[in-house]
């Protein structure tokens, strides 16, 4: 054992605390000013460069391998340069030059990753070690603070952040959850500039006190940290707890692969910790990933009893305490905790007295919550309803839109914020054969909760990034592509479809990342239940782009034939043959697995570039009237912004007198009937009309009767002309107040 002042010990402090005090000189006497973006990231920098070098020290201390110099200049040489570049950027009039050089930081940020992570790779030996390396904790912890002062600066917190934050900051100074005074005193503004009130339904106490619906125990967990170093403090402890639970993936996924698969289980690691959306997470304050990091802690727990039946501290800590804080988190975390207990009374053996204790403890825990809530709400689930958590109450069509809603929807998807994820369709029939106890494990841990959770319209676009509420199976979801990286011979190195498939997705994975987090507001999309990223290019390109992508706020027929499509095609892909030559010659510097893979990203590239000439030739079949590409003169959408539940309504743009749309369309033929879908609002007892036309042409007029009441109103058949766009105007009467309108939803085109 080193003796606890040995030299090594003293190098890392004194390399520390240079870096401290390097990194407060920074803070205090940078040149920029104090709203800049790169402020705080340049201030941190010290901290970051002495974590890589002791991440470095430290790995080859373990017998990884050295990293080469030669990488290194290149890296250090590349950081300068962009430090250099944010510096100047104002003085030379390269202000809208800030997300290039994030973009650019991020690049070397992920290079050094993985040069770190290979060399990192003797560390795991031939079989997973019990407990991972702390820099298995450390590299991601390091990563998450690279990206947090960029992504706090450029995005508020928003949704039950600010509420979870200031529920913190009263535990940390007035030591209880009474949130009266915070209000009143606007103790938002330690955090935030946007001024937040109680929420609909917060409970009231008897003498007016303000409390929030939302549990104290994570503004517990950051109180300490909170109260240190204010919202800072908060934030690095989500990134430390999320780095805790990457490095528990590494530690859990042990208990399922065999050995000699280390290779593929750091790759899974990295996918885990390093992509969206936990990346997404790490600088964020939601639930979620404390849930995650409870329920992979007990599972771990659990299968390491092996049968054990005699249950010593260990066991009673590392499996009961997970299990009754899950629900104190959150309420719906219950149908999490009970499968976990079930599982760990199969695990242990099927003991009765352990896992009677915990249950009466769980059961004590759950009532005591529906207790306190009738008592404080009038209601045992807050703000919500029995009847929102019975799952009879939901259609199977629900279920199904949300189950795919989950993984393909263009907004809130897993596949679309990190398509590399998109490798589990590949997978699941290789655990079928090979693996059926962690595909048993992922379904009893999380089908009970997703049956409840999947089919709500409020889970479309929780304020959130993407895939919050199946980020609990997202550490089991890693460990699931282990076997199919581990497969025997012939393996993917060896199948040109799978290394192709993996560098079209990694490279996708990788630019989609940087602009996820160089422009963090784009993974929020619940404000209208679109995507921001399709929304921009379509307006800038004028072209309806989003038809081509799933959405299950929107249901149109890529919804359905993505999944299709990709259930089919990425296994076919993955596991193609490759290819027998009589002849075998020793593959050159490009050989067969590296023209795969450039193979994959040109496949890519060229699909990128096929998109906007798809969307541009395609026939019109449907305009959805709100969309970007839509040119409005005027209007609002309809239903508002942040209204939640989208999907009970019929989505569209509001028209009112005086206001017109002009929509482009490819036509299907020469001739077309158009079918209006529309609903009037009369706010003045005065005639409306709403005319249609083919660019300046008229082709008929709606007068509508009823109102509030919605119409599908047909016009035509009509010869189209070509070039053309469609185009609506209202008018009418134009009486002093609110003018007459109309919703407009969509209008169908059927050509001949």
């Amino acid at each position: 054992m080193k003796p606890w002042l040995s030299g090594e010990r003293l190098r890392t402090a004194g390399v520390l605390a240079g870096s401290a005090v390097a990194a407060a000189l920074l803070s205090r006497f940078l040149s920029l000013p104090a709203d800049d973006p790169f402020r705080g990231t340049l201030a941190i920098l010290p901290l970051l460069l002495a974590g890589f070098h002791l991440v470095r020290r430290q790995v080859e201390s373990l017998g990884g391998r050295p990293l080469a110099a030669a990488g290194t200049a290149g890296e250090l040489a590349a950081l300068g340069g962009l430090v250099l570049l944010a510096l100047a950027r104002s003085p030379l009039g390269l202000a809208r030059a800030g997300e290039a050089v994030a973009a650019g930081l991020l690049l070397v940020l992920a290079v050094r990753l993985a040069r770190q992570l290979a060399a990192a790779r003797p560390l795991l030996g031939e079989r997973l070690p019990r407990r991972p390396a702390a820099v298995f904790f450390l590299l991601p912890f390091l990563a998450y603070l690279a990206v947090l002062p960029w992504s706090a600066r450029h995005r508020q917190p928003d949704g039950d952040e600010p509420y979870y934050l200031l529920i913190t900051h009263s535990l940390a100074y007035d030591l209880d959850a009474d949130l009266t005074n915070n209000y009143a005193a606007g103790d938002w503004r330690h955090y935030m500039d946007r001024r937040i009130a109680p929420q609909p339904g917060d409970p009231v106490g008897p003498d007016g006190e303000l409390y929030s619906r939302h549990n104290e125990m994570l503004p517990l967990v950051l109180a300490p940290a909170y109260r240190a170093a204010g919202k800072a403090g908060a934030l690095v402890t989500m990134a430390a707890l999320t780095a805790v639970l990457a490095w528990l993936t590494l530690r859990l996924a042990r208990h399922y692969v065999p050995d000699g698969s280390g290779g593929p289980a750091l790759a899974a690691y990295a996918l885990v910790a390093f992509t969206p959306p936990l990346l997404l997470y790490s600088y964020q304050v939601w639930v979620e990933v404390p849930a995650a990091l409870l329920a992979a802690a007990a599972l771990d727990r659990m299968l390491s009893l092996d049968g054990q039946r005699r249950w010593g501290w260990r066991e009673w800590v590392g499996l009961g305490v997970p299990i009754l804080l899950l629900p104190l988190l959150k309420i719906r975390f219950l149908l999490v905790a009970a499968p976990l207990l079930a599982l760990g009374w199969w695990h242990a053996g099927r003991p009765k007295k352990p896992m009677i204790i915990l249950g009466l403890l769980l059961a004590a825990v759950a009532g005591g919550m529906l207790v306190h809530n009738l008592l404080l709400y009038a209601n045992p689930l807050k703000i919500h309803t029995w009847e929102e958590v019975d799952p009879h109450r939901y259609s199977p069509a629900s279920y199904l839109k949300g189950g795919l809603g989950l993984f393909w929807d263009a907004a809130f998807g897993l596949f679309a914020c990190a398509p590399v994820w998109l490798l589990l369709l590949a997978a699941v029939p290789l655990l079928l054969v090979r693996n059926r106890r962690l595909l048993l494990h992922l379904a009893v841990i999380a089908l009970p909760y997703l049956i409840v959770v999947a089919p709500r319209n409020e889970w479309y676009g929780g304020w959130s990034p993407p895939f919050r509420y199946a980020l609990l199976a997202l550490p089991l979801l890693g460990i699931a592509l282990v076997p199919l990286l581990a497969a025997p011979l012939p393996a993917w190195r060896d199948r040109p479809g799978a290394r192709a498939l993996l560098a079209a997705l990694g490279a996708l994975t990788l630019v989609l990342t940087l602009v996820w987090v160089t422009v963090p507001g784009w993974t929020y999309n619940f404000a209208d239940g679109r995507t921001y990223a399709l929304d921009s290019l379509s307006g800038r390109l004028g072209l309806d782009l989003a038809r081509l992508f799933p959405s299950s706020v929107r249901p149109r027929a890529a919804t359905w034939l993505w999944p299709a499509v990709t259930l089919v095609l990425v296994p076919l892909i993955w596991w193609l043959p490759a290819r027998r030559s009589r002849v075998t010659a020793p593959q050159g510097p490009v050989g067969g697995g590296t023209a795969a893979a450039l193979a994959g990203v040109a496949a890519l590239l060229a699909s990128v570039a096929v998109l906007p000439g798809a969307a541009a030739r395609l026939p019109t079949r449907t305009v959805e009237l709100e969309d970007p590409q839509v040119e409005k003169s005027g209007g609002h959408l309809h239903p508002d912004l942040w209204v939640i539940e989208r999907t009970r309504y019929r989505g569209g743009w509001v028209l009112r007198v005086g206001e017109r749309l002009e929509a482009p369309v490819n036509p299907g033929g020469r001739r077309v009937r158009l079918t209006l879908h529309a609903q009037f609002i009369r706010n003045q007892p005065v005639p409306f009309t709403l005319d249609v036309r083919a660019g300046d042409r008229l082709l008929g007029s709606w007068t509508p009767r009823r109102e509030r009441v919605w119409e599908a109103v047909e016009l035509g058949p009509f010869d189209w002309p070509a070039g053309q766009p469609l185009t609506l105007s209202a008018h009418g009467p134009h009486p002093p107040g609110a003018l007459n309108g109309a919703v407009l939803d969509c209008v169908d085109l059927d050509w001949m």
